[in-house]
C-alpha cells in the first residue's frame, strides 16, 4: 500500500513538473496564411510581391494573462497586438500587411504583462526576381495597412467545424 501511494505521489508531482514547465509559448512562427487556426508553413524570408504575413502563436498554461505580440521594422516598433489569455492552451495570430518598399528585417516578440520577452522571431522582406512592368501604384488610406487577430481555446476545438469557403482569419469565440 505504501508502494503504491509513493509510486502515485512521484507520478502526480512528475505531471505537474511537466505542465510547470510546459507554460508559456509552445511553439510560434510566421506563415503566409492560417487555416484551421494552424499556421501553413513557417516564412524566414518573403518577397516583396507577396503583402500579408501572419504571426501564429500557441500559448500554454498562462491562462487570464495579457500577452502581446510586438512587431517591429528593422529594430522600429510597427505595431503591438494584445490578446488576453482565454483557455490553459490558446492559439493566437495577428497579421500585417505589407508594402512592397518595406523591405529589410522584421521581427515579432511576445511580450508578457510585465514586459518579459517570451520568444522572438524574425523574417527577412526581400526584393522579388521579377522583371518590372514599370508601373507604380499610389495607396489610399483605403489600403493603408492593417492588423487582423484570430484566438481560440483548445477546449472550443470540438464545436468549431471549418467553413467551406469561410474566412479563417475571424476571430474564433472564446
Amino acid at each position: 500500500m505504501k508502494l503504491v501511494k509513493y509510486v502515485l505521489a512521484v507520478i502526480c508531482a512528475s505531471v505537474a513538473f511537466q505542465s510547470l514547465a510546459a507554460d508559456g509559448i509552445a511553439r510560434a512562427n510566421f506563415t503566409t496564411a492560417i487555416e484551421n487556426r494552424e499556421p501553413v508553413d513557417e516564412v524566414t524570408e518573403l518577397a516583396n510581391d507577396t503583402t500579408k504575413i501572419y504571426y501564429f502563436t500557441e500559448i500554454q498554461g498562462l491562462e487570464g494573462q495579457t500577452i502581446t505580440h510586438r512587431w517591429e521594422q528593422n529594430g522600429e516598433v510597427q505595431a503591438n497586438v494584445s490578446f488576453t489569455v482565454g483557455g490553459n492552451r490558446w492559439r493566437i495570430w495577428s497579421s500585417k500587411n505589407l508594402q512592397p518598399e518595406w523591405t529589410g528585417e522584421w521581427q515579432v516578440m511576445v511580450v508578457d504583462e510585465a514586459g518579459n520577452v517570451l520568444s522572438q522571431n524574425s523574417f527577412n522582406y526581400v526584393a522579388a526576381n521579377t522583371e518590372s512592368t514599370g508601373e507604380t501604384t499610389a495607396v489610399t488610406a483605403e489600403e493603408a495597412p492593417t492588423m487582423e487577430t484570430g484566438e481560440v481555446a483548445e477546449e472550443d476545438l470540438p464545436n468549431i467545424a471549418p467553413a467551406a469557403g469561410g474566412d479563417a482569419e475571424a476571430p474564433a469565440a472564446q
